[in-house]
């Protein structure tokens, strides 16, 4: 590869090649200590809940909202994150609801609970969603990550894929989850280190500090936002915001085994609940620094543009997404753009190797043990490191097929597939949380309550093109809106159908939790 034309300096390669040689090393590290499947999955149910609640921060962030949210506040201010805080109201339900029910049940898969509380065919309806917006995600992941170092180095996306997706591969596939929540760790300290770089750079170049950049940044308006509309097609505001932040943490944390696969990963509910807490924090203080980056690159980028402010607003719209690469490769020092691109890489392989283990383990659990479970005993951790790998190949392969895609036709198919992606959240949260929280709802109940959330998600997220509006929904109403039109649609169902058994109940929802008496000190 050609370092000139690439604009990567020798030190910047080093950097990568050394980011991603520890990350091989930790794989192999962690591979001799996989004895068992409840070890490969699961970490023997003995990780630290301060790394696992690192972990979970760094999973959930992808590359494409470490990417995007300076461009975001360049472009449209605070609106988007002005609800924030919100991540912290959803800990109590977690904590007191889901944690203690699928800790008490020693589970290893969320969707078996929903066998539990319901049957067979609940519990394989929600992890075939699962699988489907899992798959479609890992792909996703791996795209924008290749996507974002190619605009920044010129290096072909296919190239970038295959590196970036074998070397996630290898160290997931032997390392199992040991290995994908110790390297989250270091990834999570990465991306850190990433967000600021930013600022201090920005205070370096501009000569100017954090008052400056607010009251710039301000002046142009981006700190002003609407409370709420009772319009639907209304952008983003304070409420609508925070529904959808409170939902879609609500049905992640407690419907989707990637989060729910880390508690169960940690030795008690005291700890799991610990976990949730760092997680919750984590997240607010990581997006927090890369709004703040936000702030200062428009300072930045103002100051640099010499025009007026009402021109430079017009002009930096266009150009918000591209100002944080952009800033990377051509103002920060050889070394530390390699950090940076290091931090986009981060960002991307926590979320891959997360998500290959998590399918993984639904497959296993949920699917071969279930239906083949002979073929599995015999086999060792053969099939599930060799399933590891078939999982990682097939999203690289998504990821291969999307940059083909993205070059032959227009359509802008990562927003088409982020649709797609987030239909399955609301209604998997459904399944679960009728669940624990109505003791009328039942198999029928719960099922056509999962019906009309994902019907309500396909009518947020294309009721332009199914229906013919005029103007589209606004994105931030697709979670709130399927969860809790499903939830009151199982709810009235549910004094329509005959309700279940209330002694298959016992231990599986919050009523009968609150009168379970062998949870002390949030011990099992």
């Amino acid at each position: 590869m050609d370092l000139a034309s690439s604009g990567l300096g020798r030190w910047d390669v080093l950097v990568l090649v050394g980011y991603m040689l520890l990350l091989s090393g930790a794989g192999a590290y962690f591979a001799r200590r996989q004895c068992s499947r409840e070890e490969y999955f699961l970490a023997g149910r003995r990780m630290p809940w301060f790394v696992v609640g690192v972990s979970l921060v760094a999973t959930l962030i992808s590359t494409a909202t470490y990417v995007s949210v300076p461009g975001e506040m360049i472009r449209y201010g605070i609106g988007f994150f002005s609800a924030l805080l919100a991540h912290l109201l959803v800990i109590p339900v977690v904590t007191r609801v889901v944690i203690p029910t699928l800790m008490r049940l020693r589970i290893r898969s969320v969707y078996e609970y929903l066998e539990r509380r319901y049957d067979e065919s609940v519990r394989t309806l929600g992890a075939l969603a699962f699988l489907l917006s899992r798959l479609i995600w890992v792909g996703l992941v791996l795209y924008t990550a290749s996507f974002a170092v190619s605009a920044m180095t010129g290096v072909p996306i296919w190239t970038l894929v295959l590196v970036i997706g074998i070397v996630t591969i290898s160290y997931t596939t032997i390392g199992g989850l040991r290995a994908v929540i110790w390297t989250d760790f270091l990834q999570f300290t990465i991306m850190i280190g990433g967000a600021l770089a930013i600022p201090i750079f920005v205070a370096i170049r501009t000569e100017t500090g954090p008052g400056v950049w607010w009251y710039l940044f301000s002046q142009a308006g981006r700190t002003q936002v609407e409370s709420f509309s009772f319009d639907p097609t209304v952008r983003v505001t304070i409420g609508g915001m925070f529904l959808a932040i409170f939902s879609w943490n609500i049905c992640t944390y407690g419907a989707d085994q990637i989060a729910v696969q880390r508690y169960l990963s940690t030795p008690s509910v005291e700890a799991a609940r610990r976990s949730l807490w760092i997680s919750a924090l984590g997240a607010i203080v990581l997006v927090s620094m890369l709004m703040f980056c936000g702030v200062a690159l428009f300072a930045f980028s103002y100051t640099r543009s010499g025009a007026p402010l009402a021109t430079f607003q017009a002009e930096i719209a266009r150009e918000a997404d591209r100002v944080f690469p952009r800033f990377i490769v051509q103002e920060l020092p050889e070394g530390i753009s390699g950090l940076l691109m290091a931090a986009i890489l981060a960002a991307a392989m926590s979320s891959l190797s997360s998500g290959i283990n998590a399918i993984a383990h639904v497959i296993v659990t949920d699917g071969l043990e279930r239906f083949g479970e002979r073929f599995s005993a015999r086999s060792g951790l053969k099939c599930e490191r060799a399933l590891a790998g078939v999982v990682g190949t097939f999203g690289l392969g998504i990821a291969l097929i999307l940059a083909a895609a993205m070059q032959a036709t227009e359509w802008n198919l990562v927003e088409l597939m982020e649709r797609v992606n987030h239909l399955f959240v609301g209604p998997l949260g459904v399944l679960v949380f009728s669940g624990l929280i109505f003791l009328r709802v039942g198999k029928a109940s719960a099922l056509i309550g999962f019906a009309i959330a994902l019907l309500t998600s396909l009518v947020v997220s294309f009721g332009k093109e199914l229906l013919g509006l005029t103007k589209s929904l606004s994105f931030m109403w697709v979670i709130p809106g399927s969860f809790f039109v499903g939830m009151l649609g199982a709810l009235v169902l549910s004094f329509i159908f005959p309700p279940p058994d209330r002694a298959r109940l016992i231990g599986l929802t919050l009523r009968e939790l609150q009168g379970e008496p062998t949870i002390r000190g949030g011990r099992l």
